[in-house]
């Protein structure tokens, strides 16, 4: 599982099945999310924006040859829409930003 954190604003969660972490680490998961805008690009309908970097983090861990489960769940917040709604937006590595990795998640309702 990632969070990604940008400034103080979560603008995304993406849960993703162990299968794709075999085969990808943080830093091209989270290059996949941003390369999927293209520079001018205009996105009109974010929940199909949001279909389109599954299918490619998908795609991508399937051409490393993953074998295991290749889930990906991705959950986008209103922040994350507005960034992707600036056609002069472009992601930069060195931004400020926190990825916080978890291996194991207790969803258990104590």
């Amino acid at each position: 599982m990632i969070f990604f954190y940008w400034d103080v604003s979560i603008i995304f969660f993406i849960f993703l099945g162990d299968g794709i972490f075999d085969r990808l680490d943080n830093d091209q998961i989270i290059n996949k999310i941003w390369s999927s805008k293209k520079l001018g690009q205009t996105i009109t309908d974010i929940h199909s924006f949001c279909g389109k970097i599954t299918d490619a983090i998908i795609k991508y861990s399937m051409e490393k040859n993953s074998v295991d489960n290749v889930s990906v769940i991705f959950i986008a917040f209103k922040n994350f829409e507005n960034k992707l709604k600036d056609p002069n937006f472009v992601y930069k590595p060195q931004s400020k930003c926190q990825v916080i990795k978890k291996d194991k998640v207790d969803f258990s309702l104590k």
